[in-house]
């Protein structure tokens, strides 16, 4: 519309030109050329908004459809994962419930329902089976060495002597031997009682062994359910994040959208910076499509390969982890220790032993419950490293599924991915053509002081419009009196008439000089239709009767009206530019032809008063008139003054803009720089909290280790002390025997060689003991050195079969090089007597044809010679080749 207008102003001027220049058309020309420059201008302005205008909603529309697809599939597969975690967390309750059915059944079938509720953890209970074997083989053992020391007491008591002693005593009488023999009897069923108690605290310590081993498979039961409910709340976590991103996202779309159709006076600054923010976006998007990619990728540096193989065990953890695969983490530290029948139970580092062997059941859960819920306090902090590892999770999941949709995903995935960066590029296009123009800035402060400035010197425009206007209305009435004066001259002589067509030619002159002067002036303060409709009106009051005179000022003010609010929309910095330097020309151009037409017109004043005399009150009216316009010229003059400086502030605003985007662009390297820094160390910590935790997890089982042989060593004390206390109960015996023997000396004297013999034998029966129990030690040290070197044995005979294979492949290897290099021989053998016989039958033809030429060549000896040589070999070469087939 604003186009429309200033062509429609420009064309009026054109017209009211060609109107009163018919009798100077190099004039009216140039006018026309500048006119038709400007309308140029302003019609190329014009298709240029218009293209920016159409790119923006072009490249607006094609980001929020590619957003809403990205926001759709996020949707979705957000609504997936959470429809899964529930399915997974009713699960979870159930065997919850399971659980808790089977610890109040468990006092009573703690054996049957053993299977049963561990069955959802394959490797622990093989584990947990080998050991059960390993202790009932103990067990057997045990039982099979009691039965050992059983079956040697009945031979040692079926050859003991004292049943000679009771023959000998029935010399003396039989009332005695009864009585030792009795006294015999009961010392047997004391060790009887002895063994008994053996083997009831052998089994009771099997018992606690298995107690141990459940107890083991319960806290591991608990650990694994803890995790398990730990990765779906960090799970939950991720969700809600992402949903509550998603609706920042749409909130911000949604903003956006309104701001950018609601406002419809928006500034192309605003909107150049939405430009710029959709681009930002759009890398963000595109580099995390391409994230899942780049972790396939190989790696550029030794310290990479280290970072990223730590990070993909990171993720095959947590892959384990979600799948439901419960690998416990004690297998995983027997494997890598090489131990697979000692059992391992992980404890934090802060417990003592003692303190946990003084717990009861329920306190010791209640203990791993409390150190499950500050594992959980302590992993909340880590939920924005699980968001980095969820999209590889995800990717994983979706290759286990093999269905078609992660494949079409993937595919619609390529194709945005290929879209993003043809966006991108248009909007950089866009970006760097409107770069081109120093009007679009993203500083809002500047654009308000230029907004003051503006005003400033639109309120100058509108004073100097009101004494314009004054000026005209002197300017019209004077006009006025010049034609009433013409009107008279003519009718009088036509010399006046002639005087009077000057006249005119002078006022068309003038009023162009004006027109010129006002376009100038427009440009240099954003009014350039202002002046030319002022200036149109001027020329239609002086060529139009006065009776018009009214209409073309209420037009005018009208015009100037409608023309203000377009400036002020349309017209920008460039036009300042451009149009200045072309407004400076035309103005000097301008300036030389009014000082021509100023001396013209002196001349032509000097000839109208030395005509007539009558017309010097209008001579003097024209001098007049000429001194106002010299003070529109000053005027106009200062404008451009105002003009300069404003256009020097300008510059000034855009190198201080210009240092300010410099410094942005330097602080945005600067983060890069400092989140690429935070990234890399990031990665370090993992390592390094994967190399704690590791450490950690050996660390807990050398002190379970420790544990174990503790635990060995008081079992061991305790054995020690039981016989140690059966000891002492047997020299309490043997004391009180002698007590007994010393007051039935006096009257048992002839019985004390009995006794004595009873006291050695006593002794020599512990003796016995005592050296069971040695050998019983030294058989299972020397079964456990035999395990050990067997070990040891196996190891070795594990390394030289390992070292006699890569001997064989490696002569296997070289057998077959070196049978190649013999066919590859052979071959080349073969070529060579190819050769051989195709030279010979060559040497044969050579010699048959010189043999015909023999006559001839007698008179050559050397020749003659050489044939017989060749004779010979010929001869000799026959030969062989007939022994040969023969």
């Amino acid at each position: 519309m604003g186009s429309q207008e200033v062509l429609e102003c420009s064309l009026v001027a054109e017209a009211s030109a060609a109107s009163c220049n018919d009798k100077s058309p190099q004039i009216s020309n140039g006018v026309k050329e500048s006119e038709n420059q400007v309308v140029e201008l302003l019609e190329d302005f014009d298709l240029y908004f218009e293209d920016i205008k159409n790119r923006l909603t072009i490249s607006r529309m094609v980001s929020d459809s590619v957003i809403r697809g990205m926001v759709n599939a996020i949707e979705q597969e957000a609504a997936e994962k959470i429809a899964k975690k529930e399915l997974e967390v009713a699960r979870l309750k159930e065997t919850i419930h399971l659980y808790h059915v089977g610890v109040h059944s468990m006092h009573y079938e703690p054996r049957n329902t053993e299977y049963a509720v561990y069955s959802s953890f394959p490797d622990t209970i093989v584990e947990h089976d080998r050991m059960k074997e390993s202790i009932e083989n103990l067990r057997n053992a045990t039982k099979e060495q009691l039965k050992k020391l059983k079956k040697d007491i009945d031979q040692v008591r079926k050859n003991s002597p004292i049943r000679k002693i009771s023959s000998g005593s029935e010399l003396v009488g039989l009332g005695l031997g009864g009585i030792l023999q009795e006294k015999v009897s009961e010392k047997w069923i004391d060790v009887d009682k002895t063994i008994d108690s053996l083997r009831t605290t052998v089994e009771s310590m099997h018992k606690e062994m298995d107690d141990m081993v459940y107890l083991s498979k319960v806290s591991l039961y608990w650990w694994q359910l803890e995790r398990e409910f730990q990765g779906e709340i960090e799970d939950m976590v991720i969700t809600n994040c992402i949903r509550s991103m998603q609706k920042e996202f749409e909130e911000q779309l949604g903003e956006r959208n309104t701001h950018f159709y609601g406002d419809k006076s928006v500034k192309w600054v605003e909107k150049l910076e939405e430009i710029s923010g959709l681009r930002q976006e759009l890398e963000v998007i595109a580099k995390s499509l391409s994230l899942p990619e780049i972790g396939q990728l190989a790696p550029h540096g030794s310290a990479e390969n280290g970072d990223e193989f730590d990070n993909s065990k990171r993720n095959d953890h947590l892959q384990r982890k979600v799948s439901g695969n419960h690998v416990s983490s004690s297998t995983s530290l027997r494997e890598g220790n090489g131990k697979h029948d000692e059992p391992i139970i992980i404890i934090p580092e802060n417990v003592e032993f003692s303190q946990l062997k003084h717990m009861t059941r329920e306190e010791l859960l209640n203990y791993f419950k409390t150190e499950m819920t500050k594992m959980k306090r302590n992993h909340e902090h880590k939920v924005q490293e699980m968001t980095e590892e969820y999209f590889c999770l995800k990717r994983e999941i979706l290759r286990e599924r093999g269905s078609s949709l992660p494949l079409r995903k993937d595919k619609e995935f390529d194709i945005l991915r290929k879209k993003i960066p043809m966006i991108i590029t248009r909007l950089d296009d866009i970006l760097v053509e409107n770069e081109k123009f120093p009007c679009v800035t993203n500083d809002a402060e500047s654009i308000g002081y230029l907004k003051d400035k503006m005003d400033f010197l639109l309120s100058e425009n509108h004073h100097l419009r009101d004494l314009l206007e004054e000026r005209k209305r002197e300017v019209n009435r004077l006009s006025s009196q010049v034609s009433d004066a013409g009107e008279k001259m003519l009718q009088h002589t036509i010399s006046e008439a002639n005087s009077l067509e000057i006249i005119e030619n002078l006022k068309c002159a003038i009023e162009d000089a004006n027109i010129e002067a006002s376009i100038s002036e427009n440009v240099y303060q954003c009014l350039l239709s202002e002046m030319m409709c002022q200036m149109k009106c001027h020329t239609e009051e002086s060529a139009a009767p006065t009776n018009c005179k009214y209409d073309n000022t209420s037009n005018c003010k009208y015009e100037d009206s409608d023309m203000e609010s377009i400036i002020m929309q349309e017209l920008c910095g460039v036009i300042f530019k451009e149009a200045y330097k072309e407004a400076v020309e035309e103005f000097s151009f301008m300036h030389i032809k009014y000082i021509n037409e100023n001396e013209l017109r002196v001349s032509f004043e000097t000839k109208a008063i030395e005509n007539e005399i009558a017309l010097r009150l209008e001579v003097a009216e024209k001098e007049r008139k000429k001194e106002e316009t010299l003070l529109l010229v000053r005027s106009t003059e200062e404008k451009e003054k105002l003009v300069l400086e404003t256009t020097a502030a300008l510059k000034k605003e855009k190198e201080q803009l210009e240092l300010a985007f410099q410094e942005l662009n330097i602080l945005r390297d600067h983060t890069s720089q400092q989140q690429i820094s935070i990234l890399k160390i990031s990665a370090e910590t993992n390592i390094m909290k994967g190399k704690l935790v590791e450490a950690l997890e050996q660390i807990e089982s050398y002190k379970a280790e420790i544990h174990e042989l503790k635990q060995n060593l008081e079992l061991t004390k305790k054995e020690l002390r039981e016989t140690d206390g059966e000891k002492v109960m047997l020299l309490a015996a043997t004391q009180e025997k002698q007590k007994m023997l010393s007051l039935l000396e006096a009257e048992e004297r002839q019985h004390r060689k009995q006794m004595e013999s009873i006291m050695v034998f006593v002794q020599n029966f512990s003796k016995l003991v005592a050296d069971c129990e040695q050998r019983l030690a030294e058989d299972v040290k020397r079964s456990s050195v035999r395990l050990e070197n067997l070990s040891s044995l196996m190891n070795s005979l594990s390394q030289k079969a390992s070292i006699l294979k890569r001997t064989g492949f490696q002569c296997k290897q070289r057998l077959e090089r070196r049978c190649s290099d013999l066919q590859k021989a052979e071959a080349e053998v073969d070529l060579l007597g190819d050769e051989v016989d195709a030279l010979l039958g060559l040497l044969a033809k050579i010699y048959i044809a010189l043999d015909h030429y023999s006559p001839i060549l007698q008179h050559y000896p050397g020749i003659i010679e050489i044939l017989k040589l060749v004779k010979r070999e010929l001869s000799g070469e026959s030969r062989k080749s007939v022994a040969s087939a023969c």
